[in-house]
């Protein structure tokens, strides 16, 4: 018995030990996490570093800092911000973190203008200004963005001022959107060299387009409706792009159309809806449908066609009227209801 007791007593003894052990090596985990704490029990910027990326909410607030808890992708929605001034005054905060995934205003009808340097460093993959008041964006008001800009969507917004020229340095931008906006001249020529650019979307805003769009080899989608577009001139759309799928022209004043105003790809479909269009010019036309074949398409409605010899080539052997839809003349007749006959003697 007296064995047996001194062996438990040995065994306790150990165990005691242990535990004291492991509660150390807690204590010296603790206190490392510790060293990052500062005296009001905020942490360092390195503890985010591995652990938390958000800023202190007080610091930032009405803006919130959300980061997803799986990828760690950090967003920061300013939609409650109240005035310019709260907005740069926020940015002066301690960021531990410096390049967030996306940026909020949304349904805002405080910030006016976006001001220059007003973000003070920090970078954005996705800026998103949507539905609100924003009038202004001043020259290097994004420009800790250049490098890291993918999306930038500012549509819906009052926006007539934006400073084009600087477009050229955001080197990753695929996705740009000021539609819907109050823009009276867009300088395209800013867009050149944009060779990450897939869509581009500049429509609704009543605008004069002063340029041409060049150097664009990625392009996938070009939105120019609803603008303030009389003439298409040659070049005007020469992006070198061979995935070009869409052009959209709707809805402008385009009396005119130069032959080589357009790339000329396979598949390509341009949306001429709602012009003031007289004819379609077979050196303007035949290029972009006989190579569009057999998906690409021309939209042609509510154009003032006058139907004469001028449209006779759609009515060929190779049948490209196929590929024009819903064009009608001045009477209202459907090209596609026009017997072919009448174009013998042309």
């Amino acid at each position: 018995v007296t064995l047996l007791r001194q062996a438990m007593k040995t065994c306790i003894i150990t165990l005691v030990f242990l535990l004291a052990c492991a509660s150390c090596q807690i204590a010296d985990r603790r206190t490392t996490s510790d060293v990052h704490v500062k005296q009001d029990g905020r942490h360092q910027p390195e503890y985010y570093g591995y652990e938390q990326y958000c800023p202190d909410a007080e610091d930032i607030a009405p803006c919130v800092c959300i980061q997803d808890s799986v990828s760690n992708a950090v967003a920061l929605d300013c939609s409650s911000v109240e005035n310019e001034e709260q907005l740069k005054q926020i940015f002066k905060a301690d960021f531990p973190f410096k390049n967030f995934h996306k940026f909020y205003l949304l349904f805002n009808n405080n910030i006016k203008v976006l001001e220059a340097g007003v973000f003070n460093g920090i970078s954005f993959e996705q800026i998103d200004i949507k539905y609100t008041d924003l009038e202004v964006v001043e020259l290097q008001a994004l420009d800790s963005s250049y490098e890291t800009a993918t999306e930038m969507r500012l549509y819906e917004n009052k926006i007539t001022s934006f400073p084009f020229d600087e477009l050229s340095h955001f080197s990753k931008l695929r996705h740009f959107d000021i539609s819907i906006n109050s823009l009276s001249v867009i300088p395209v020529d800013g867009f050149h060299g944009l060779t990450a650019l897939e869509v581009l979307d500049i429509s609704n805003n009543n605008a004069d387009i002063v340029g041409t769009f060049q150097d664009l080899p990625n392009l996938r989608d070009i939105w120019l409706a609803y603008n303030a577009i009389t003439n298409i001139p040659a070049q005007f759309i020469k992006t070198g792009s061979s995935h070009l799928s869409y052009i959209s022209l709707k809805d402008n004043n385009i009396v005119s159309v130069e032959p080589g105003a357009f790339d000329i790809v396979n598949g390509l479909g341009i949306n001429m809806v709602g012009n003031s269009l007289s004819t379609l010019d077979e050196a303007t036309w035949r290029p972009n449908l006989e190579a569009g074949l057999p998906g690409g398409h021309l939209w042609a409605a509510d154009n003032p066609l006058v139907c004469g010899c001028d449209i006779a080539w759609l009515f060929g052997e190779d049948q490209l009227l196929e590929h024009v839809e819903a064009a009608t003349c001045t009477d209202g007749e459907h090209l596609d209801n026009l017997d072919p006959s009448i174009f013998d003697n042309c």
